[in-house]
């Protein structure tokens, strides 16, 4: 399957939104961590070659580029392309110029260099950039030592890590994602959804999607502003 951006996704939000931009990647994001964690990562270590481009997992390889740099003892985000003082080489750099020119009205993207707070985490920058990615790539966090690490975007990963998954499965991931991130269930939703391939529909406040006999339907209710689910149930339908 292509990969689709969240920016295709046929529902209505604001584009220069982080928390919107959080709220469509962050279950096809959590998910395909799972799975690169599962498929390649497992207890390996990991080994980054700067000048080669490349992440290592054991005896694996894969080609790789910065995203950014988070700081904790600053409580700051360093986008690559801000870093000038690294002396990275210029393809090593790239994924963060993708990133910035995927968004450049979202500020999170567009500045260098800012303050992280329980929304803008460094995991949660790198999800944005996956979910807005057209490419079927994954990000991992790279300790550098107690208070730096870097975030690096994974190429060419197998692609059983991005495979589609049924709807049990994205029902049963998608309550695992609502229980630990801070987001907009009904975007949520949609995003997960059009990232795993399937068409969806809305009538008033239900979201439901249908695949082999199957449909998954979301039940929402909005409250200051923010959409929660109230049920979420999967049923055998006739096609």
């Amino acid at each position: 399957m292509n990969k689709r951006s969240i920016l295709d996704a046929p529902i209505d939000f604001d584009k220069s939104d982080f928390f919107s931009l959080l709220s469509l990647s962050v279950g096809a994001s959590y998910a395909w961590q799972n799975a690169m964690a599962a498929l390649v990562i497992g207890n390996s270590g990991w080994n980054v070659d700067v000048r080669e481009r490349t992440i290592r997992f054991g005896d694996r390889s894969f080609p790789c580029g910065i995203l950014g740099s988070e700081n904790t003892s600053e409580g700051t985000w360093l986008w690559g392309w801000a870093n000038t003082e690294s002396n990275l080489p210029d393809m090593f750099l790239s994924p963060s110029r993708r990133a910035k020119r995927a968004l450049p009205f979202v500020p999170e993207f567009s500045e260098g260099k800012f303050m992280l707070d329980e929304l803008r985490t460094g995991h949660n920058i790198a999800m944005v950039s996956v979910g807005v990615s057209d490419k079927n790539v994954c990000y991992y966090r790279c300790p550098v030592d107690d208070a730096l690490s870097i975030f690096v975007r994974i190429e060419e990963l197998p692609n059983e890590v991005f495979a589609p998954l049924p709807l049990d499965e994205l029902a049963k991931i998608y309550l695992r994602v609502i229980s630990s991130f801070y987001c907009d269930h009904r975007l949520l939703a949609a995003g997960f959804l059009f990232q795993n391939g399937y068409d969806f529909s809305e009538n008033g406040a239900v979201m439901s999607a249908r695949s082999g006999g199957r449909e998954l339907k979301f039940t929402f209710e909005e409250i200051g502003g923010l959409f929660r689910v109230c049920d979420v149930s999967i049923n055998d339908v006739s096609e």
